[in-house]
This record gives structure tokens, C-alpha cells and sequence, in this order.
């Protein structure tokens, strides 16, 4: 049976096991501007517990609970569960009644926000939890689509995945089916299948949309590093202020 990869915390952390890419941008970004960090789609806490272990408060949003629970275990594994605080809710309808020094949406958040309506609620509602002189960041990844269908096979220890993914170029959307294998000490076959359903960004669409949510100044870079967009990068990493 096929479910979305939300509901599968377990096969989420194996898929994104190695991925570190961008924890050291937003640790720094709360280095620069300090806590607590408000964090839209928190996930099964990757980023979360590296915060956290650096020293700082986070509200972690998430509404999946199974993701939630995920994360509530691993932050308190690393032994940082007092600066966490899980909070069920939809990032499109947040309402704090709090203001924070940095909003983050770190891995993608945004584009699990289907429609225009849902994207510029969420950004409206980032915009508001933010203190005067506040930031907010994202990333979002660049476009790029091998042909529809085609798969990937990978090893992850001795489990065999299988990725493929079907495009709508029409709509923005691409979907992503998962599909680990595992071989049971009886000789059984183990299968699990997820799915992942992403609307995609262009690189001044999301400006613009920050730009409309309130944001004064917007600032765009070509990956984690900070370095400008070029056409050979593969994240665009926005950094917008109150």
C-alpha cells in the first residue's frame, strides 16, 4: 500500500539520513539574530535538534503527529527536549499571538502549499510572527526533471530504494513515489511505499510572493553558502525581513 511519506517518519529519516547541507546556514542564522526560532514544517525534527543542541528555544510547527512524535523522540535522545516545544498546527493558519526574532521554513516547507491562496497565507502568517527587524528564511529547490517515470535505485545499508517521479509541468507539480525494499531473516520480503506530492517554485515567483506577504527586503542566493543564483545551482535559499 502506497501513503504519503508524512505519515512515515521512519522511511522519511532513512530517505534524508546523510542529507546536512543546510544546518549549518540556519544555525548561523540564529546565531545572528537569536531566539526562540519559530520553525514551519518541523518535520521528524532534523534540523530542530540541531538547533536546539546549539542552544536555542524552538517552536517547532508541525502537523503531521506522527512526524511530531518522531521528533519529539530524537530531540529527546540528544538530550535537548526542554527547548522544544511541539505545536500542531498549519503553518497557513498560525496565530501565536507571539512575535520572534527568526521564522524559518527550512527543506522545502513551502512546497507542500498547493494553491496560491495557501502559499500567501503562509507567508502572511510567518510575516506576522516576526519582531521589527526579524527574518525570515527558506529554501526551495531548483526545477530540474529527468524524463517522467524514469528510476532511480539506490543501496541504503542493505535495503535497495527505488525513486521515480511524474511531472506536471502545467500545474508545477511533481510527485515523488518512494519505494524501499527489505529482506526479513525469514527470507520475506519487506516493501514500503511512500509518496510525495510537491508544488514547485520559479526563482521570482517566490520574491514576489514574499514581497506581497509584507516583507521589506528580499534577498536571494544560490545555495547555502550564500553565494549569488547562478545557473548551475540546484537551491535557492531566500532570506526576507520584517
Amino acid at each position: 500500500m502506497t501513503h504519503d511519506l508524512y505519515q512515515d517518519p521512519e522511511l522519511y529519516d532513512v530517505l534524508h539520513a546523510g542529507y546536512r547541507d543546510d544546518l549549518g546556514f540556519y544555525r548561523t542564522l540564529a546565531e545572528d539574530h537569536g531566539g526562540p526560532v519559530l520553525e514551519l514544517g518541523a518535520g521528524s525534527g532534523r534540523v530542530t535538534v540541531a538547533l536546539a543542541q546549539a542552544g536555542y528555544a524552538v517552536l517547532a510547527v508541525e502537523p503531521s503527529a506522527p512526524m511530531r512524535e518522531r521528533g519529539a523522540e530524537r530531540i529527546a535522545a540528544a538530550g535537548a527536549g526542554e527547548r522544544v516545544t511541539w505545536i500542531d498546527a498549519d503553518m497557513r493558519e498560525l496565530d501565536l499571538g507571539i512575535a520572534v526574532p527568526l521564522v524559518i521554513a527550512p527543506f522545502h516547507a513551502l512546497m507542500h502549499l498547493a494553491t496560491l491562496d495557501d502559499q500567501d497565507a503562509a507567508l502572511r502568517a510567518a510575516h506576522r510572527h516576526l519582531r521589527a527587524g526579524g527574518a525570515f528564511a527558506t529554501d526551495v529547490f531548483v526545477p530540474r526533471f529527468g524524463a517522467d517515470g524514469a528510476v532511480r535505485a539506490d543501496r541504503i545499508g542493505t535495503d535497495d530504494l527505488f525513486v521515480w517521479q511524474t511531472h506536471d509541468t502545467a500545474n508545477q507539480v511533481v510527485v515523488t513515489e518512494h519505494r524501499l525494499d527489505r529482506w526479513a531473516d525469514d527470507g520475506r520480503l519487506l516493501r514500503r511505499r511512500a509518496t510525495l506530492r510537491q508544488r514547485y517554485f520559479q526563482r521570482f515567483e517566490l520574491e514576489r510572493a514574499l514581497r506581497s506577504a509584507g516583507f521589506g527586503r528580499v534577498r536571494t542566493f544560490g545555495g547555502f553558502d550564500r553565494a549569488p543564483v547562478t545557473a548551475a545551482a540546484t537551491s535557492w535559499v531566500y532570506l526576507a525581513y520584517h
